[in-house]
């Protein structure tokens, strides 16, 4: 059964692979919300994001898309793959921007040309010269490629499931930015290096920055490498090039000719000068290549919405329209909805993951509906830029777009700006009392606020709302929550602008929500309800059961799964690698920073006698870690998968020491090693059959 599902699962996702191989660009803001009934602001949209603008001049409103840096272009790609994208773009990455301007029939051109871009030198080498690379965990590269936010604009892969199941191939209700064939085009060092910073190659924004470490970059490259776990520092670089001077010149020429420099900076001897626009049809508008003439196999919706627009392009855009315009170019709405429009479709929702005590709202990214008149326009910028990231619960990262979104944040505030009435009478010490428990609404039930954990599910950061909200907007969403974000768990305490909490300031309305911001404004101290530091009060002693607990501790990582158990020895699980790694007898754990600290530091374990398990020289391939059950005493048994075998393995504990059991499909895979901590006596219990080990550990 399972053979059969997964081949239907395959079948499925070549499908989905197959409906990508489209032969004209795939711009996505176009295909989602134009292609069906073409449209000037569609062709606006594509004049900008095909390049067209560069070659022929005008000023569409939207961020400039040009080409990527070529200077590096022999350094960063395969020169084997360089070639035949040259002789065909789409063939080469389906649905690729890139028009086809070098015939295929001339390969001595093409060759030339290829000789002249590694005669380029780049202006930082920095940009083309890898960094050394470690571990490649393709396994931990898929989970990253999936949680981070990268299946919003790509397809997800057919070996990764998302928690809540596959989703149904009609439920993709877009095309995918496809991928060219990465093994032919990248070397596991060049590609780790792309994803890490795309911006400093293509500085347009169109693959956006996302925040990670270089070792997370390595990770994904090796996933879509599909590298088995292994030492990055092994894995083969591009093959070398050298540029022959004479073919460079030629290719200097063909270059020049072809007016590459339109899209992509170039050295000043082969500028490319604006071409009048002198008709609607033919050309690089024609269904057929013409010689001379960029071919881009324009579907029959695209050509006609970019011949609407030509005929009225003289005529301007409102600003409403160029700012829906941008975030159609920067594909934004691929995660965010807006008035209605985009979001995520039903098959991607899936891999939208975050704290599910939230609800959607610990899952999806906010709706921008808005949201000029939502964030303060500083504030607004600065997570357009990367600086300011709020919501640490989402796994989605916000991308990074560089000069893309430089004037997006002025734009989406003056388009949403609205006739606002003036938030006034707020009195900050009656807003200190409201956002507490001590007889106020309980903000802090769910909410953060600076240092202090919430006391009970960890909704955003309420300490920075004078800096972050604007007022007005404030008001209105306190007063009716679900109309701004329908199935949100934030409650109304003002419904139908009326106080449920009539003991403050006499129930008045504007007042209070005044008092609130003025409150959070005012940096004065915090609300009341908070527990006291200190004392011990957090100890976590194991009485009559196991007690487990997740936090951050040395030696273990930031996903370490404690156990606590009565009989006096404890455990700390490695989560991200599916390994036993400290124990310790005595205290088991206090748990205040956990809960209340805004930045939990790396705790240690609080006891003596700390025993460690060995560190596995590289982590297992394909290794996925799967969480924990408990039995009906407490007891946890931790669950994983190496190489899509699954493991069991239950910690117990025993007078003085810990007993270990291990348990998997012995038919599928032999004995995995098993390693034991020193300093402590091991006892492998007798009678293990196939399939089962299990050991005692005890403290000496």
């Amino acid at each position: 059964m399972r053979a059969l599902a997964k081949a239907v699962l395959l079948s499925v996702l070549l499908l989905m692979a197959a409906a990508t191989l489209h032969a004209e660009p795939l711009v996505v803001g176009f295909e989602r919300f134009h292609q069906d009934a073409p449209t000037v602001e569609g062709g606006r949209l594509l004049y900008n994001e095909l390049g067209c603008v560069n070659c022929h001049g005008g000023d569409t409103g939207l961020p400039a898309r040009r080409g990527p840096d070529l200077s590096s272009a022999t350094r960063r790609v395969e020169v084997a793959w360089l070639r035949k994208f040259l002789a065909n773009p789409s063939a080469a990455h389906a649905g690729s921007t890139m028009p086809q301007i070098l015939s295929a029939d001339k390969p001595e051109d093409i060759e030339a040309v290829v000789h002249y871009l590694d005669s380029l030198q780049p202006a930082s080498p920095s940009k083309t010269k890898p960094k050394p690379l470690g571990h490649v965990n393709a396994g931990r590269g898929g989970e990253l490629f999936h949680t981070f936010g990268c299946v919003a604009c790509h397809a997800p892969q057919a070996d990764y499931t998302p928690p809540e199941g596959m989703p149904k191939a009609a439920e993709f209700t877009y095309r995918s930015i496809g991928f060219a064939n990465l093994g032919e085009k990248w070397s596991l060092a060049t590609l780790a290096a792309f994803i890490n910073d795309p911006l400093k190659v293509r500085p347009d924004g169109r693959m956006p920055k996302t925040a990670m470490e270089l070792d997370d970059a390595v990770d994904i490259a090796g996933y879509l490498l599909h590298y088995e776990s292994s030492e990055g520092k092994s894995a083969p670089g591009l093959p070398p090039f050298k540029a022959d001077p004479a073919l460079a010149e030629r290719g200097r020429a063909i270059v020049a000719a072809a007016r590459c420099a339109a899209c992509h900076q170039l050295p000043q001897d082969v500028t490319a000068k604006p071409v009048a626009l002198t008709q609607h049809e033919g050309g690089c508008l024609a269904p057929q290549a013409a010689s001379g003439v960029p071919h881009y196999a324009l579907s029959g919706p695209q050509r006609a919405a970019l011949q609407l627009f030509l005929a009225k392009r003289e005529q301007p855009a409102s600003l409403k329209q160029l700012t829906d315009l941008t975030l159609e170019a920067l594909n934004c709405l691929a995660c965010h909805e807006r008035d209605g429009r985009g979001g995520p479709d039903a098959a991607r929702k899936a891999y939208f993951l975050g704290d599910h005590n939230l609800g959607d709202v610990g899952r999806y990214p906010p709706p921008l509906t808005g949201i000029g008149r939502k964030l303060q326009p500083e504030w607004l910028q600065k997570v357009l830029t990367g600086e300011y990231r709020v919501r640490p619960y989402l796994q989605t990262k916000m991308p990074i777009f560089g000069v893309a979104t430089q004037k997006l944040g002025a734009m989406l505030t003056a388009t949403d700006a609205r006739k606002e009435s003036a938030l006034t009478g707020g009195d900050d010490t009656a807003g200190r009392k409201l956002m507490g428990t001590q007889g106020g609404i309980g903000c802090i039930t769910c909410h953060r606020f600076g240092e202090h954990a919430s006391l009970g599910i960890q909704a955003l950061d309420l300490s920075n709302l004078g800096q972050r909200i604007q007022p007005a907007w404030l008001k209105e969403y306190l007063i009716n929550p679900a109309a701004y974000r329908p199935g949100t768990l934030m409650p109304s305490f003002w419904p139908e602008g009326k106080a449920s909490n009539r003991e403050i300031l006499g129930g008045d309305t504007d007042r209070q929500i005044a008092s609130i911001y003025a409150f959070a404004a005012s940096a004065n101290g915090e609300p009341e309800g908070f527990p006291p530091k200190g004392g011990g009060q957090f100890e976590l002693i194991p009485k009559d059961r196991p007690i487990v607990q997740r936090t951050f501790m040395e030696g273990v990582g930031t996903h370490a799964i404690l156990v606590g158990f009565p009989t006096g020895v404890h455990l700390a699980y490695d989560g991200q690698n599916a390994r036993p790694a400290l124990a310790w007898k005595g205290k088991f754990f206090d748990a205040y920073n956990t809960w209340f600290s805004r930045f939990a530091p790396f705790e240690k374990p609080p006891g003596e006698a700390i025993v460690s398990w060995p560190a596995p020289a590289a982590a297992p391939p394909q290794l996925r870690f799967g969480g924990y059950r408990l039995d009906k005493q407490g007891v946890p048994t931790f669950l994983y998968a190496i190489d899509g075998v699954a493991f069991a393995e239950r910690f117990e504990g025993v007078p003085n020491g810990l007993h270990r059991t291990l348990t998997w499909n012995a038919a599928a895979r032999n004995a995995p090693a098993i390693t034991h901590p020193a300093g402590v006596s091991v006892t492998e219990d007798p009678g293990s059959a196939p399939g089962h080990r299990s050991f005692t550990y005890l403290w000496k």
